[in-house]
């Protein structure tokens, strides 16, 4: 049973913060719900699945657990929230989510660049492409499992203030936060920029052996997946450099942290939106054309 206090005091900081969020999260709700939904049923009338496709519904299902547990953050900006066991499941499904997100993002980036880069290979493991996706998906869901419940206690309720802040003087262990920054961030990252570069350098150099729709085609998806790769580093990098500050700096500098952490939350949070968005135009060309549209 949740407890709330809707006439606690606030820090100024905490108020100027619980405004920002009372103005931020609602949009990013409703526009999330619609598009999410909206994939939710096309996925649904699909009647053939691809490799690309069983990625594209374990992203869609990270984003759209994302979304329907953003009602209690938007609570959280209008009443406080007493720290409970509720609260740490809370924070593990922020945590699930959005390291759901970016790991997949990145399967499908590496995906991508396998598929241009060996594309003799892609043809030769088609018969197999399916089950190699789901296996990385459950893989995947396996690692966050794991992740969040070695690490439970540094999302503990005696460890929050709120129900989404840590105690001021509280920081995550020193494992969780390797973790969450070098297998979390820095290894997907970097993954990221180096298959997304590789596969928009590839389809550019071959834009001279194409022409028509085919070139057209090819340079769509370039700047499709250059739309991607900046939107994973703006929505991601943030956060992770608030995660970093969080754990270095003294306690003299919470506020400013505490503020930077809290407007990055909410810029990762919109990346439930730009999926739906970004890779459902993607996902279509793929469907027309398989070789191409990667």
């Amino acid at each position: 049973m949740m407890e709330y206090n809707c006439s606690g005091e606030r820090s100024d900081t905490d108020k100027a913060l619980s405004y920002f969020e009372r103005v931020a999260y609602p949009p990013v709700f409703i526009v999330g719900l619609f598009f999410n939904v909206t994939a939710l049923c096309i996925f649904c009338r699909l009647k053939r699945w691809t490799d690309t496709h069983i990625y594209m519904f374990n992203l869609l299902v990270a984003d759209f657990l994302a979304i329907i547990f953003l009602p209690f953050r938007i609570l959280e900006a209008f009443c406080l929230i007493k720290p409970s066991v509720f609260c740490t499941f809370l924070l593990c499904t922020q945590y699930s989510n959005m390291y759901s997100s970016i790991f997949t993002i990145t399967a499908i980036s590496f995906h991508r660049f396998i598929a241009v880069r060996f594309p003799f290979l892609t043809k030769a493991l088609a018969s197999r492409s399916k089950m190699i996706a789901i296996s990385k998906c459950i893989f995947i869901w396996m690692i966050i499992v794991v992740i969040c419940a070695s690490n439970y206690g540094d999302l503990h309720q005696v460890k929050l203030q709120t129900c989404y802040d840590l105690i001021i003087t509280e920081k995550l262990g020193k494992r969780f936060f390797y973790l969450l920054e070098i297998l979390g961030y820095l290894i997907p990252v970097l993954i990221v920029i180096l298959c997304s570069t590789q596969t928009i350098y590839i389809l550019i150099r071959s834009l001279k052996h194409v022409q028509g729709r085919d070139k057209m085609e090819r340079t769509n998806i370039a700047a499709i997946i250059t739309a991607n790769m900046f939107t994973f580093i703006v929505c991601f990098t943030p956060v992770h450099i608030g995660l970093l500050l969080q754990y270095v700096l003294s306690n003299d500098s919470r506020d400013f942290v505490h503020v930077f952490l809290d407007v990055s939350e909410w810029i990762a949070t919109t990346n439930c939106c730009l999926d739906s968005i970004g890779y459902y135009f993607l996902l279509k060309r793929v469907s027309k054309r398989d070789t191409c549209s990667y």
